[in-house]
């Protein structure tokens, strides 16, 4: 009597799973309506990005063993704004990192007559910001009016 009782239930498990299957719902073969799936609200707008103002950066270009130009910008430092704070606690070393780096590679990477490549600063700041504070604190680095005199 189990052995039937378990082989019925089997059975219909097996067509039940087979219908599934094949995409037939068997609850509407059965006159039953599934119920309604309530629509997931959609979710927050993005909140605006938050920028910590990093001020005026200047650099002396050096080579061949004197300053030959002075490198100027306007630096923002996107963040989360949970870190915003963290990030303007440490604005003293990121200068100072900031521009122990920047004096290494704009002495190499200035050429006369050639304006300066803002792609390559943003991504230099933006690398040496996660040495200094570590990944994740800084989202982007905005230059903004590189001047080279």
């Amino acid at each position: 009597m189990i052995i039937i009782i378990v082989a019925l239930l089997v059975l219909i498990g097996g067509g039940v799973g087979g219908m599934y299957f094949f995409g037939i719902d068997p609850l509407v073969k059965l006159g039953i309506s599934a119920p309604a799936v309530h629509q997931d609200e959609p979710p927050p707008p993005p909140l605006p990005p938050s920028y910590v103002e990093f001020g005026v950066l200047i650099i002396p270009v050096i080579q061949d063993r004197e300053v030959k130009k002075q490198a100027e910008m306007i630096v923002r430092l996107q963040v989360e704004p949970k870190n915003k704070e963290i990030v303007a606690k440490n604005l003293p070393r990121l200068q100072n990192a900031f521009l122990g780096d920047m004096i290494g590679f704009l002495s190499v990477t200035v050429r006369e007559g050639q304006p300066l490549d803002v792609v390559a600063i943003q991504n230099r700041l933006l690398m040496t910001g996660d040495k200094t504070l570590g990944a994740g604190f800084l989202k982007d680095v905005v230059v903004e009016n590189p001047v080279l005199k």
